[in-house]
């Protein structure tokens, strides 16, 4: 038994790393196992040892899954190269802003790691640095983005010593009246096309993101109705949206054009515009007229919705045109912008 156990230890001597170690209790009814350190992590094999049922047979079988381990490991990759790897893999499923999304976020840690190695100490730092130089929905992006990232690639602990930030979203403020006055004099001075999308979003609310992506084939001049196609939706289903009479004469020159044809394009209509060109180019005038970053090219999105609220527009419509699951997501979306249906509070309510 010595001599046995002598040869399995001293071959573990062998430049091997990690150092592959045997647990071997005396009584044979308990398992047997080959157990090594990786990465601060303990792992075990059993590789079939516990079929014999004699010392010899047992510690033949663990030397041979000692070798046999030894022979065929291979280090495991850095975390940062597990990162990008995962990332790069699933690169072809998603839609372009996912992607872009785990891509940055990763970017960025690794710009800030400036090569360090990626443990449960720098990630505690960064998140530091983190909340103290961005917004609290900002921390929780990241938190999410990355805590998904490395559960996926078997390295969740590493996020075990960051705290989690509360934070509640703060949608982009909608349009008053003498706002919307304003906004649009101007887009009709510098650029109609972008009062076109301004307007697909107010009476539609389409996304800037689905709208670059519309083609005049998705619209219907008969029954004026806009496809908005699985491929390009948000929530990847297929969906209707109506187009109010008040927006019917603005789209009646598009008629005319190719059903394959964008709606808005840049220099060939077959193609879309970039990722960002519509927003880049609202955020423009916004800047020139004095808005800050609490308005956005979104913002046109609940600016409809608050007008068809204070015109009287059940939820339900509201709902189907919003493209919302139920009436519950419709009722927290329009309490979020502030909008209470109190009008008969504010006409009635008693004097003292």
């Amino acid at each position: 038994m010595s001599r046995l156990l002598a040869n399995f230890n001293m071959s573990v001597e062998k430049k091997f790393v990690p150092r592959f170690q045997l647990f071997s209790p005396v009584d044979l009814g308990k398992d047997w196992f080959i157990f090594y350190y990786e990465g601060g992590k303990r792992k075990k094999v059993k590789g079939g040892i516990n079929r014999h049922h004699t010392f010899d047979e047992r510690m033949a079988s663990a030397f041979a899954l000692k070798e046999k381990l030894e022979s065929e490991y291979q280090a495991p990759k850095p975390v940062r190269e597990k990162m990008l790897d995962w990332v790069e893999e699933n690169r072809g499923r998603w839609r372009r802003k996912s992607y872009q999304t785990f891509r940055s976020k990763i970017d960025c840690l690794l710009r800030w790691a400036k090569g360090r190695e990626i443990s449960a100490e720098l990630l505690r730092a960064f998140f530091c640095e983190l909340a103290k130089a961005k917004h609290k929905q900002t921390y929780r992006a990241y938190f999410a983005v990355l805590q998904r990232i490395f559960k996926e690639i078997g390295e969740p602990e590493l996020l075990g010593g960051v705290g989690r930030l509360s934070a509640t979203s703060t949608p982009a403020k909608y349009f008053q009246a003498h706002q919307i006055a304003r906004i649009k004099k101007r887009l009709l001075e510098v650029d109609h096309s972008l009062w076109l999308a301004c307007q697909f979003i107010y009476f539609c609310f389409i996304r800037p993101g689905e709208l670059r992506l519309l083609k005049i084939g998705d619209i219907d001049f008969d029954d004026w109705k806009i496809c908005v196609r699985s491929e390009v939706s948000k929530n990847k289903k297929q969906q209707f949206v109506t187009v109010p009479l008040a927006f019917r004469p603005a789209l009646k020159s598009l008629a005319e054009r190719a059903p394959n044809e964008f709606v808005f394009f840049k220099n060939d209509c077959t193609k879309p515009l970039p990722v960002n060109g519509l927003l880049n180019r609202f955020r423009k005038v916004l800047t020139e007229l004095g808005f800050g970053s609490e308005h956005k090219l979104y913002s046109w999105k609940h600016t409809g919705a608050v007008a068809c609220v204070r015109a009287g527009t059940s939820l339900k419509e509201l709902q189907i045109q919003l493209r919302h699951h139920s009436l519950e997501e419709v009722d927290k979306y329009i309490r979020q912008l502030g909008v209470n249906d109190l009008q008969d509070l504010e006409n009635k309510f008693p004097a003292i």
